[in-house]
């Protein structure tokens, strides 16, 4: 294949998995509204991850809609579940945090400070929770723990989503006409793949680990 050819070739799939973020994005939002946004949200949310999940693995021919909307049926309750419990736990921070910002006592200051500290590390475990919640067969305390232990212990993939929520952001405010084709797709790739890398090196980290103690074993 000569220069053009391979040219035509990466073209083709630049424009190919522009079309699947465009596409699992608008199913995003058409089944977020599906349920109301408030029981809609959360499923539409899993099932775009799990579909972006198969991607990031290289199963790049499933049926986009058949795929999404198997997911948003089969984890509707437990999806809805996960996200009640996610936004209660942030509200609950958020408003403690502007709770002790209102009163002037050395209390105060001192709570406001954990308050924000706890709420970093609500940051930290969200940025996991749905790549965790569709890798994983987990319970809801389960996937949020398992979330933070990942954040904290991957500083780089951590890094990685930041960054890359940022740009994305700056990208979105000066073209504001993309955020219905990839505000959330778009995001929900930079998680999955990021998060993906930390789930791989977890499972070859534990294989090395059960191999070692399998040597072990044999020498003694």
């Amino acid at each position: 294949m000569g220069s053009g050819g391979i040219y035509l070739s990466k073209l083709y799939r630049f424009c190919e998995w522009i079309t699947r973020l465009a596409y699992v994005n608008i199913l995003w939002i058409i089944f977020s509204f599906a349920g109301l946004i408030l029981f809609g949200l959360s499923p539409a949310t899993v099932a775009m991850f799990a579909l972006i999940r198969k991607w990031v693995q290289g199963e790049t021919d499933l049926p986009v809609f058949k795929t999404f909307w198997k997911t948003y049926k089969d984890e509707f309750v437990k999806s809805n579940l996960f996200g009640g419990a996610l936004l209660v736990v942030g509200l609950v921070l958020f408003f403690d945090l502007r709770f002790f910002q209102s009163g002037t006592t050395m209390f105060s200051l001192v709570m406001s400070y954990v308050a924000i500290f706890l709420l970093f590390i609500f940051l930290i475990t969200l940025l996991f929770a749905y790549p965790v919640f569709v890798h994983y067969n987990l319970s809801i305390f389960q996937i949020i723990k398992n979330s933070f232990f990942l954040g904290i212990s991957n500083p780089l993939q951590l890094f990685f989503m930041i960054i890359g929520v940022a740009a994305v952001y700056v990208v979105m405010m000066y073209i504001p006409g993309l955020i219905p084709f990839f505000g959330g797709s778009l995001i929900a790739y930079i998680f999955m793949w990021s998060a993906f890398q930390s789930f791989v090196k977890l499972e070859n980290d534990y294989i090395t680990a059960k191999k070692g103690n399998l040597e072990t074993d044999d020498i003694s």
